[in-house]
């Protein structure tokens, strides 16, 4: 089995309400977690017929990917080790999108944008 298709595979697992770390999932498939984001991160595929959209805080254009929320891997469910989002980084990721799917999910983030890694940390799989 191909490296990310193992990773996506461990996403696939990870419940509703619950997140993994890039860190947690390169520790368990033994990757660096720059791997990991790199795999979640080709699941989004520019679709080039979709509206250019500015993001607010720094007027550059971009293109709206919708793939990546159609995809039947949940990627929103993997953050960063300080419990926070990595996703606000990427200028072709609408800005809070991955907040928005969790907080969906019941993921509540505290003032300063974290979530309560132990109440959400998914370690059941470990």
């Amino acid at each position: 089995m191909k490296t990310y298709e193992k990773i996506y595979n461990l996403v696939k697992k990870i419940p509703k309400g619950k997140v993994m770390t890039y860190g947690q999932i390169g520790q368990i498939l033994n990757l660096n977690p720059r791997v990991v984001g790199w795999a979640l991160n080709r699941l989004a595929k520019v679709n080039r017929k979709s509206c250019i959209v500015y993001r607010k805080k720094t007027n550059s254009k971009y293109y709206l990917r919708t793939t990546i929320h159609d995809s039947q891997i949940p990627w929103q469910r993997v953050i960063n080790s300080k419990g926070t989002i990595s996703t606000n980084k990427l200028m072709n990721i609408p800005l809070d999108l991955q907040k928005r799917l969790l907080e969906k999910e019941g993921v509540v983030f505290d003032k300063e944008e974290k979530i309560d890694l132990k109440k959400y940390k998914w370690r059941e799989f470990i």
